[in-house]
C-alpha cells in the first residue's frame, strides 16, 4: 500500500536499507517519505518473500506481474533521489515496478557509477540463488559483457553483489525478471530514444529526471510506454485512473503534484510531476479541476 503522505524529494542521500541489521518489509511501489528523508536509517527488506500488493498497482496502473521500469537521469536532474529508487531497485530486482533499465547522461557517468558502487550491498539469498540471476549473471560472463558490481573486497565469494549490465538489451540476458539492470549512456535525447528502441522489453512506466523539464516531452511523445513521471517516480496514479482508462485528455493538480493524461498522436499517456521544489506532505484540499491542456499539435 502507499504511504497516504505524498513526498517529492531534492536532496535524499539516505543510506541503503541492506545496512541496517533490522528487517522489515519494504515494498518497491513506495514512494519516498519523510522519515527517509529525515531519518535515513533504514530497514533491511525481507526478500526470501515478495509481496506484491494489488492494491498498490491497481493505483499505479502496473501490473505487478510484469512491470519494469526505465529511468533516464540527465546532468540537471536530481541524482540523489534517482539514485534512491536505483539502489533500492538493484538491490530488490524481482519486486513490482523494480528499476530494469537506467540511461544515464554521459557527463555524469563517472559520478553516478561511482556512487552506484559506494551503496552496493550483499544480496538477499532470495536474489542471489534466484535461477533467472544465475543464468544471467552466467551469460553475462560467457559473453565478456562489462558490468558494474561491487569489488570482491566489498562484497566476496560466497556473497553476491546487485549487477548492472553495461550497453546491452534484456533479451541477451534471458526471460524478464533476470534480477540484473541494464546500464547506457546517452548525449542527447536522441541518443536517449534510439537506445530505447533498441530494447525488446516492454516498460510499463518511464521515470525522467531532469529538473528543467528540457526535452522531457520529446522523450514522452517517442517511447511507447503509458505512464511517464517527471522529477519523481512511483507516484499513485489513482487521481488520474479513470480519465486514462477512459482516454479523455484531463488535468489536475493533487497532494503537491500535477496530473495530465493525453493522446499523444496514436497512443494516450499519463504524465506525473511535482510543481514545487521543496518536500511536500499531503494537504487534503479540494480537487481543482483544469481544461485539457495540449503540449502536441495533432
Amino acid at each position: 500500500m502507499f504511504d497516504t503522505t505524498k513526498y517529492f524529494p531534492r536532496s535524499v542521500d539516505s543510506e541503503h536499507p541492506s545496512q541496517s541489521e533490522h528487517n522489515e518489509s519494504l515494498s518497491q511501489d513506495h514512494v519516498i517519505t519523510y522519515d527517509m528523508v529525515h531519518n535515513p536509517e533504514g530497514r533491511s527488506p525481507d526478500h526470501s518473500v515478495i509481496e506484491m500488493d494489488p492494491e498498490a498497482d491497481r493505483r499505479t496502473g502496473h501490473d505487478a506481474t510484469s512491470s519494469p521500469q526505465l529511468m533516464i537521469i540527465f546532468e540537471e536532474g536530481d541524482i540523489n533521489s534517482a539514485l534512491h529508487f536505483i539502489i533500492e531497485s538493484a538491490h530488490n530486482p524481482f519486486a513490482s515496478n523494480a528499476v530494469a533499465m537506467v540511461l544515464v547522461e554521459e557527463k555524469i557517468r563517472g559520478e553516478i557509477v561511482e556512487r552506484i558502487l559506494s551503496k552496493l550491498h550483499p544480496l538477499s539469498k532470495f536474489v542471489a540463488e534466484h535461477p533467472s540471476y544465475l543464468a544471467a549473471l552466467e551469460k553475462c560472463h560467457t559473453s565478456n559483457l562489462n558490468i558494474i558490481r561491487a569489488c570482491i573486497s566489498e562484497v566476496a565469494p560466497p556473497l553476491a553483489s546487485p549487477t548492472f549490465v553495461c550497453d546491452c538489451t534484456h533479451d541477451k540476458l534471458g526471460s524478464y525478471p533476470t534480477g540484473i539492470v541494464t546500464f547506457h549512456t546517452f548525449r542527447n535525447n536522441q541518443e536517449a530514444i534510439a537506445i530505447c528502441q533498441c530494447e525488446s522489453l516492454a516498460f510499463a512506466s518511464v521515470s525522467i529526471w531532469n529538473e528543467t523539464l528540457t526535452g522531457c516531452y520529446d522523450l514522452v511523445a517517442a517511447l511507447s510506454s503509458s505512464y511517464f513521471f517527471l522529477n519523481c517516480a512511483n507516484v499513485d496514479l489513482s487521481p488520474i485512473l479513470r480519465p486514462h482508462k477512459a482516454q479523455k485528455n484531463y488535468v489536475i493538480v493533487e497532494n503537491g503534484f500535477h496530473f495530465e493524461t493525453l493522446r499523444i498522436y496514436d497512443n494516450f499517456k499519463s504524465i506525473v510531476f511535482p510543481i514545487a521544489g521543496q518536500i511536500l506532505p499531503y494537504i487534503e484540499d479540494c480537487k481543482e479541476e483544469h481544461a485539457a491542456v495540449f503540449f502536441l499539435d495533432a
